[in-house]
């Protein structure tokens, strides 16, 4: 069941609902400040409800200046994407070196590691999706290319974006029967139609994904192998790694760990490694620590080491 979570300025003294509003954005979204258009009779309120990967935002308030410097986000550890729109007003958009009048219902990609200024002069009701940086890359491989723009949403692929983002409300995914992962994927979908992003052709991306896989069963015993050294070894740089990898639905690390208790298994099955402690098939399998290599069989398998050699009669 999808939760929905609500914060709003009604619930505190108006005295109070400047300084409420900055920290119901704070752990919403991220920090930032903000500054009214009019300090009299206040008023902000922001409704949520994370998926599985994503968190739509539904934020509505008085007219507002909202700021986020270096500041911030250098006591911040969260980096994130959001995708950003108004419905009924336009609003002005300092961001990754641009500045753009963003008209209603037209959509904007913005990096939380980037300072931006947003000044919503003629109203503020916020759409915004919060998106994580690997799912962003699965579905824009060059986000940079894009970050501050706005989408068109008058025709074509911009204006089924503007629905989907529009039908994210949070109060209507609590009612709505479909998967997380499904809703997720229409709209990354609509994202990189909508900005015109290129793929690489699957038969590519399928070649260098096996290349990588190659590399990483062939150094599974190296401990604190990365993925730049893989990257490397493929001739791609470390962003088209993770890119690819982001295209299959996995990570690099966690493809790395599953990769690393497969080659296990198959020694702890083989009668040939009989004689191997349980510490020593660990070791050849990248794993320098015991304790660590028992917890990660156990997550992927449900079985310590020792219990699934057992149970094979060993």
């Amino acid at each position: 069941m999808r939760e929905l979570q609500q914060r709003s300025t009604n619930d505190v003294d108006p005295s109070q609902r400047v300084r409420y509003w900055r920290d119901a954005l704070h752990e919403a979204v991220v920090e930032m400040d903000l500054a009214p258009s009019a300090n009299t009779d206040y008023y902000g309120q922001i409704e949520l409800c994370p998926l599985s990967n994503i968190v739509p935002h539904h934020a509505q308030g008085s007219r507002q200046k909202i700021s986020r410097d270096r500041v911030a986000i250098s006591r911040s550890e969260k980096h994130v994407y959001y995708l950003v729109s108004q419905p009924g007003f336009p609003w002005w958009c300092v961001h990754a070196g641009q500045e753009h009048l963003i008209q209603k219902g037209q959509t904007v990609l913005l990096d939380s590691s980037r300072p931006y200024l947003f000044d919503f002069d003629k109203g503020f009701e916020s759409l915004s999706v919060e998106l994580p940086v690997e799912w962003v890359i699965r579905w824009i491989p060059e986000p940079d290319k894009i970050i501050g723009q706005p989408i068109q949403c008058d025709n074509g692929w911009g204006l089924a974006l503007r629905g989907a983002k529009e039908a994210l409300r949070p109060s209507n995914l609590v009612s709505f029967q479909f998967p997380d992962e499904l809703i997720e994927d229409q709209l990354g979908a609509l994202l990189a139609l909508a900005a015109g992003i290129e793929f690489p052709s699957l038969r590519e991306k399928d070649a260098t994904f096996s290349s990588c896989v190659e590399v990483i069963r062939s150094r599974l015993a190296i401990p604190g192998l990365v993925a730049s050294e893989v990257a490397r070894e493929c001739a791609i740089s470390l962003r088209t790694l993770h890119r690819i990898f982001a295209a299959q639905g996995k990570t690099f690390a966690g493809f790395l760990m599953e990769k690393r208790i497969e080659e296990a298994v198959r020694m702890l099955a083989d009668q040939r490694f009989r004689h191997l402690t349980i510490a020593e098939i660990g070791r050849r399998c990248g794993f320098l620590d015991q304790s660590h290599f028992a917890r990660q069989f156990y997550r992927l398998r449900q079985l310590s080491p020792s219990s699934y050699r057992s149970s094979l009669g060993g």
